[in-house]
């Protein structure tokens, strides 16, 4: 990659302000890289990189440091694009095993929240075109079952139970094997006008609807408060020097982390990958997400999204979050449409 003199500068000063969070001058630029330039040419230098919005001087030091549109330009033009071989490991052992896609998403986000030191959640699409794809009592000992509920997206919702006193546990799978047999296809917003319309269809096993209807609310609740999305590393976030002592910027960042669909506002129609820099009218935050689809069906399955502050190691965490979503993708593929978390 050719650069000119003044984007070498522009690069060393977002890097070096990245790592520590201090303003760059001309002769810390000259000293840590070996620039073959004059004080003064940097100097100069950087007189019009601040002209043409790119850097800011500080009221503390007479270095600069990047503003919001350096920080864009160094991302679409100036960072580097490589493989850390370092995070090979860990993320192979993440995909070693068959597990459902929510769990692969949610252990992604964990990974990548402690490989980056910043916040990281997955966003499940819209639930609204999902459909039943299975319904499921599998009983574990005399007393207890486990309720599998499973959509045509592959996201997987798994409840433990303790059976009631009057209840049998094998009539229970039966009577659920007919539950599963109407509902299987079913969009999940038309799900309990249509769990209704099967009472009259379960015969013997009538007496069970009640139990029955109980427990399917009881697992669709969980399972959607689970897809509103959670982020892990929230900590990682709130430590970050910039937000020390600025309680407004913090009262706005804890919203942002309690609220993760506003992430998913945030990047409506957006392409496979999305960088926001002052998110949220935060000046100091930046979100990075990108789109997951199965490599299958061609379905959203979501999206994972990282947040830090704007000086964050943009050429880490995009190689970071490519790498596992790539790995993500790769592993989805060698499983069928149909055995998705099973």
């Amino acid at each position: 990659m050719s650069l000119k003199r003044s984007e070498i500068i522009l690069k060393y000063i977002v890097e070096d302000y990245i790592k520590t969070n201090e303003p760059v001058g001309s002769e810390n630029l000259i000293k840590v890289h070996k620039l073959p330039y004059s004080s003064a040419t940097i100097r100069n230098d950087m007189v019009n990189l601040e002209k043409n919005g790119l850097i800011e001087k500080t009221h503390t030091s007479s270095g600069r440091i990047p503003s919001l549109e350096g920080y864009r330009y160094y991302i679409r033009k100036l960072r580097s694009e490589k493989v850390d071989k370092s995070i090979r490991y860990e993320v192979d052992k993440l995909f070693d095993s068959s597990k459902s896609i929510e769990d692969l998403m949610s252990e992604s986000c964990l990974l990548l929240s402690h490989m980056t030191n910043l916040a990281c959640c997955f966003l499940a699409p819209s639930i609204i075109e999902e459909r039943v794809a299975k319904i499921e009592v599998i009983p574990l000992n005399e007393n207890h079952f486990s309720f599998i509920f499973l959509t045509d997206k592959g996201f997987l919702e798994n409840k433990t139970f303790v059976i009631n006193k009057n209840e049998s546990i094998k009539d229970l799978v039966k009577a659920m094997n007919m539950f599963n047999n109407e509902l299987v296809g079913t969009h999940l917003y038309e799900l309990f006008q249509k769990i209704k319309d099967v009472r009259g269809k379960l015969g013997k096993y009538n007496n069970y609807y009640p139990y029955m209807n109980q427990l399917l609310a009881s697992v669709i609740k969980d399972f959607v408060i689970r897809r509103n999305g959670q982020f892990y590393g929230k900590n990682n976030l709130l430590q970050q020097p910039e937000f020390k002592d600025n309680i407004e910027d913090i009262k706005k960042i804890v919203d942002l982390l309690s609220n993760p669909y506003q992430i998913g506002e945030m990047f409506k129609g957006s392409s496979e990958i999305a960088i926001s820099i002052g998110a949220n009218n935060i000046p100091d935050i930046t979100v990075i997400a990108k789109d997951i689809k199965s490599p299958v069906t061609g379905d959203d399955l979501g999206r994972i999204a990282i947040v830090g502050p704007t000086r964050m190691d943009y050429d880490k965490v995009l190689e970071y979050l490519n790498y596992v979503s790539d790995m993500l993708v790769s592993h989805l593929m060698d499983l069928k449409e149909n055995d998705y978390g099973r």
